[in-house]
């Protein structure tokens, strides 16, 4: 759980060792790449590299909770809450919950399966920011605006590291 971690220390030290990873990030021409920097077993380290125009569908976290700053350019984040469907009556739906553009420094926390999110970087520079999950999250799920899940994806990493 978040809560229970030190965030601003873990994300510093990461930042301490930026020099030494942020170079070696997988590049590509769009999207996004996602490179882990640490792993233990309460929490993993991701930098995601975003590039102009990435853009991430609306999805949870699975059971993870998450935490994010953003280190370089901007991110425009559209936050979602996810209600169940009770007594297995009814669909799920999303509720909108708010949008805001994360500047450097800045970042944003989700609390599990009903916090929901889509990512952008809708400028004409690469963002980076690095991400806090805990504990590590394996699968996750994707939805349409109207709260019908999509898919369930598999987490994965363009590269893997120990910083």
């Amino acid at each position: 759980m978040i809560a229970g971690l030190d965030l601003d220390r873990i994300i510093a030290e990461r930042l301490a060792s930026r020099s030494h990873w942020e170079g070696l990030l997988p590049r590509r021409k769009v999207g996004y790449t996602r490179s882990r920097l640490y792993l233990c077993d309460d929490f993993e380290v991701l930098a995601l590299l975003w590039f102009p125009g990435a853009t991430t569908p609306i999805h949870d976290h699975g059971d993870s909770y998450c935490a994010t700053r953003v280190l370089a350019g901007e991110l425009h984040v559209t936050r979602y809450l996810r209600s169940e469907s009770v007594n297995g009556v009814g669909r799920s739906s999303l509720r909108l919950v708010g949008r805001n553009v994360q500047h450097v420094g800045e970042g944003d926390a989700l609390e599990g399966a009903r916090d929901l999110h889509s990512v952008a970087n809708p400028t004409k520079v690469e963002a980076l920011s690095i991400h806090v999950y805990a504990p590590r999250y394996s699968e996750f799920g994707i939805y349409e605006e109207s709260g019908i899940r999509l898919a369930t994806a598999t987490a994965r990493y363009d590269a893997v590291f120990d910083f």
